[in-house]
């Protein structure tokens, strides 16, 4: 199984964006496989699309293809906040780092698609970038 992480979702998505053209060649590789995503990447993915000035269809489009898509598992994540909180005060990644490799852990997920160079430094998951 593959977690999809945030800037990996957003570079798939968004035409003009730095890593798209990468975006799309991870996904011919991984669009078989088993994949999956938290709650919290959902609403991160939807705010950075804002953020970015992308219109409502988008952001309509992104959070169906995420929820409906038969190859996408999506986790809860509240009952991992307490437990990626701890962890965002001893290393050097932000909470929403911390929970998605949290849910990874909880999860027997070793990969992560992400274009985000904080995931380096988790030793026990490989980054697809």
């Amino acid at each position: 199984m593959i977690f999809l992480e945030t800037s990996f979702i957003i570079n798939f998505h968004v035409l003009k964006i730095q890593n798209h053209e990468r975006s799309k060649e991870i996904w011919e590789d991984i669009e078989d496989k088993e994949m999956a995503i938290s709650e919290m990447v959902i609403y991160e993915t939807l705010t950075v699309l804002r953020k970015l000035n992308q219109n409502n269809k988008k952001l309509k489009e992104v959070h169906d293809f995420l929820v409906n898509s038969q190859n996408i598992k999506v986790f809860e994540d509240v009952i991992y906040y307490e437990k990626a909180l701890k962890e965002t005060f001893i290393n050097p990644v932000g909470f929403f780092d911390n929970l998605s490799h949290v849910v990874m852990l909880a999860n027997s997920i070793k990969e992560i698609a992400s274009f985000d160079k904080d995931f380096d430094i988790f030793e026990d998951i490989k980054r697809i970038y």
